[in-house]
This record gives C-alpha cells, sequence and structure tokens, in this order.
C-alpha cells in the first residue's frame, strides 16, 4: 500500500511542478515582453534591438518628412541610419506613384496597386525583394501622402494571423487539446520517473531493515549506475554483516580463551596459597620455596596478560605516549633472533637473516618494534614444525622492508582474514604456547603506529610470508 501512496505522490510532485514551472517562464516572459512594450526596456542600444518597432521608426521618419524645410528631405544623419541598417524608404503620392526615396533597391517598384500594397505590408515576402515594410499616411501642403519603410527580412519579420469567429473556436480547442496532451504526457513521462525512484526506496527501506536480498530491475540510463551502486551496497552491507557475526563469535571464543587463560594459573595460585596458609598442614622450606616461585610464576603469567589487554585498547585509542630514535634495524633484529635462539626450546631452529646493507636505519621506538618482531617470528615458529626453514630478508631500496618468510603449514583463508583481529586465536597453537591470541593484533597496531603497513600471503602447505614495509 505504502509503494503504491508513493509512486502516486511522486508523480503528482513531478507533474505539479513541471506545470508550475511552464506558467512561470510563460509569465516571466510575458512580463519581460510587456516592460519592453511599455517601459523602453531593452537589450542592446542598436538599431535592431529586442524592443525594436518598425511601425515606431516608421512614425519617426514621417514626422520628420512632414517638418522638413523642402517638399521632402532628411539630413545626413537620418539618411546614414538608413543606410548603415539596410533600410530604405519611399514617399507616394495619391495615385501610388513614388516622389521621393532614400536607398531604395532597384527590385523595388516605383508605382504600386492598391492591392499591392495591401499584400506587401502583410506578406512582405511576396516583394519583389523580400521585405518587411509599414506604411503611414500624412497630409502636407494640402497634398496627401504615403511613406513607406522596407526593413531587411533577414532582420525583422512580421507575421499576421486572421481569426474568424469559427477560427477563433477551433485555436480554443487546440490550445484546450494541447494542454491535456500536455497532462498526459507529463503524467506518463513522470510516472516513468517515479517507478523506478520508488522501487529504489523499496530497497532502501528492505535494507535498512537488515534484509539484503533486493530485487533490482536491469534499467538503462539515468537509473542504471543507481541500481548497481544500491546492489553493490547491498553485498557490502552483507559481508559487513557476516564479518560482524564472525567478530562475534571469535570475540566470544577469545573471552573464553581469556577466561581459561586466567582460571588455570588463579586456581594454582589458589591452590598453593591456601596450602601454604594451612596451619594443619606441615611444609618443609623446600616445598615452600618451590610452590612460592610458580605463585610468582602464576602471577607473572596472569600480569603479562592484563598488561597486553590494556597495551592493545591503548594502541587502538591511542594514548601510548611512544619516543621514537633513529635505529638499525639489522640490529634489532638480529637481538632479537637471538634471544629467540637462546630459548632451548627454539635453538634447533633455522632462522637465516639476509639484508642489502649493514646499516638500514628506522625511526622507530626499539621496545615495541621488537615486540612485534618477536611475535612474527614466534608465531612461524610455533605454528610450523621443528624442520621449517625461516628466512628474514631486510631491505633498504623502497623505505624500510622486512620480509619474513616460512615454508611452513601456510595459513587457510578464513584465519588468514581474521589473523589481525584482537579476538583471534590460531586453531592450531599448541599447549606448550601460553598465548592469549593478542600477540598479532598488538604486533599490527605497532607496525601501523609506525606508519608502517603489513601484507601477508600464505597457501596452505606452501608456508607464509610476512611483508612490513615502512616508509623513510
Amino acid at each position: 500500500m505504502w509503494l503504491n501512496n508513493m509512486k502516486k505522490r511522486l508523480t503528482l510532485q513531478f507533474l505539479f511542478w513541471n506545470i508550475i514551472i511552464i506558467y512561470i517562464v510563460q509569465f516571466i516572459f510575458f512580463s519581460v515582453n510587456l516592460l519592453a512594450v511599455h517601459k523602453g526596456f531593452s537589450f542592446s542600444n542598436k538599431f535592431y534591438n529586442f524592443t525594436f518597432s518598425p511601425s515606431e521608426v516608421c512614425e519617426q521618419y514621417k514626422i520628420k518628412l512632414l517638418n522638413s524645410s523642402d517638399d521632402f528631405n532628411l539630413n545626413n544623419e537620418n539618411i546614414k541610419v538608413l543606410t548603415d541598417n539596410n533600410v530604405w524608404l519611399q514617399v507616394l503620392d495619391e495615385s501610388n506613384k513614388e516622389i521621393f526615396n532614400i536607398n531604395k533597391p532597384q527590385e523595388i517598384p516605383k508605382e504600386y496597386l492598391a492591392g499591392d500594397l495591401v499584400q506587401y505590408s502583410t506578406r512582405g515576402y511576396k516583394m519583389p525583394k523580400p521585405s518587411t515594410i509599414s506604411a503611414k499616411t500624412f497630409e502636407k501642403n494640402g497634398q496627401k501622402y504615403s511613406v513607406i519603410m522596407g526593413f531587411s527580412a533577414n532582420d525583422t519579420f512580421t507575421y499576421t494571423l486572421d481569426f474568424t469567429d469559427e477560427a477563433f473556436k477551433f485555436y480554443e480547442a487546440l490550445i484546450l487539446l494541447t494542454f491535456l496532451l500536455t497532462i498526459i504526457a507529463g503524467y506518463l513521462f513522470s510516472r516513468k520517473l517515479a517507478t523506478p525512484v520508488s522501487d529504489i526506496i523499496s530497497n532502501i527501506k528492505l535494507l535498512s531493515k537488515g534484509d539484503f536480498n533486493i530485487k533490482t530491475k536491469k534499467k538503462i540510463g539515468l537509473y542504471k549506475e543507481v541500481n548497481e551502486n544500491l546492489k553493490n551496497l547491498a553485498n557490502v552491507l552483507y559481508e559487513n554483516q557476516q564479518e560482524r557475526k564472525n567478530m562475534y563469535k571469535h570475540k566470544e571464543d577469545w573471552i573464553a580463551n581469556i577466561a581459561h587463560d586466567l582460571k588455570t594459573p588463579l586456581a594454582s595460585i589458589n591452590g598453593y596459597a591456601q596450602l601454604l596458609a594451612n596451619k594443619d598442614y606441615e611444609i618443609e622450606a623446600q616445598d615452600a620455596n618451590r610452590y612460592g616461585e610458580i605463585i610468582i610464576d602464576k602471577a607473572a603469567y596472569i600480569e603479562d596478560l592484563i598488561s597486553d589487554l590494556s597495551l592493545i585498547y591503548k594502541f587502538r585509542n591511542k594514548v601510548v605516549p611512544i619516543k621514537y630514535k633513529k635505529e638499525n634495524i639489522l640490529d634489532i633484529i638480529r637481538e632479537t633472533v637471538i634471544d629467540i635462539l637462546n630459548n632451548p626450546i627454539y635453538e634447533d631452529r633455522d632462522i637465516n637473516i639476509d639484508y642489502d646493507s649493514e646499516e638500514i636505519y628506522l625511526l622507530c621506538n626499539k621496545k615495541y618494534i621488537k615486540r612485534a618482531l618477536n611475535n612474527f617470528i614466534f608465531n612461524a615458529l610455533i605454528h610450523n614444525p621443528k624442520y621449517t626453514r625461516l628466512d628474514i630478508n631486510i631491505s633498504s631500496k623502497n623505505g624500510v622492508v622486512l620480509e619474513i618468510k616460512d615454508n611452513g603449514n601456510g595459513i587457510d583463508k578464513e584465519e588468514l582474514k581474521v589473523l589481525f583481529n584482537r579476538y583471534y586465536r590460531a586453531s592450531n597453537t599448541g599447549e606448550s604456547h601460553k598465548g592469549c591470541g593478542l600477540g598479532m593484533a598488538i604486533s599490527k597496531e605497532i607496525v601501523e603506529i609506525h606508519n608502517g603497513q603489513i601484507d601477508v600471503h600464505s597457501e596452505l602447505n606452501l608456508g607464509t610470508t610476512i611483508i612490513i614495509s615502512f616508509k623513510n
């Protein structure tokens, strides 16, 4: 129902404003002409202009001839105006014979029949030389004369409409029919415009309700691009909705992981603390020290976890004060790799470093850059078999570019999409790894606050390549 009402409203509004605009234009045109005729309004100072009237010009020259001292004479200025504007003038006596002329073409006759004058006055194109003529009569020295002025048909044109009573009724009917046809044509045209607009509004309403299965009819011209963009918008909104659902699922999983990661060390801390606090249970000093070390270790793990949670939100909200210093990125990578290889768990791993210069400098915070690199390298080691080869390439050709490449298991497309999501935790993380799924997200934030960019390319069973680019 609302769709039909919308079509009607759009159609009527379009039709209404079309009619209003037509009448406004007509009113303005009529008003300008009225001002031009009665107020002398003009668009130009030339002889032929917007307000030019052959009858008025003829009247002026009639008066000049009537007031001339000789029988018929004009001053040089008046003659020049006629010749410059290709206007000719004749004075005829009572028998319609020429007795005086100025600038008259040779084709124009010197004598007229009364019927010819009547015909020429309304149909100037029938003259030997097509001209628009204007005639005036006057009396001078007791004699009657006619003055005829001819204007080039290329400069001014007069057309006479003849109406009988029946013809007038016909024209009234024609005007009414024209108006009705205009209304009908405008209505059909406005419906043609209103129907696609109504469809677009209907689709937008569906999108607002979360229904992305919109129907866009194939159109050409004006609405083709609109429909294509509307369909693209529906696809983007649908993809965003799916991404939010996946994000929510990962968030739930991540919260469950965090709860588990907190619960396990807290259970250990609580258990050993109760043993130490139990007065009925005698604990040897050696056991008490061991229990204390376990409590300290678990507390440190919880503290690191809370610190990571705080850090990632500080990075996201840009409230972390960072001091930058020019550092040799090659030295930072070497230190990071040495620290990892000094860990007994990874001491037999194959890590190779390649570079194009011994001195590749980057304006950075060494602590955070080292942490990001540590996360990237650890992930390559943790999620791949022990025999995996890890290559780290450093280039300074286009800024500073780091490439961390392995020939391990690779990452499937779905996990690759959420690799840097702060709610993401890899599905193949081993039990020995205590991470909570924040490492990659923190690393991405670190790279971005250093005006860097990360690109990841991976294929299952072929390995993964992480490319980190910094602008100099």
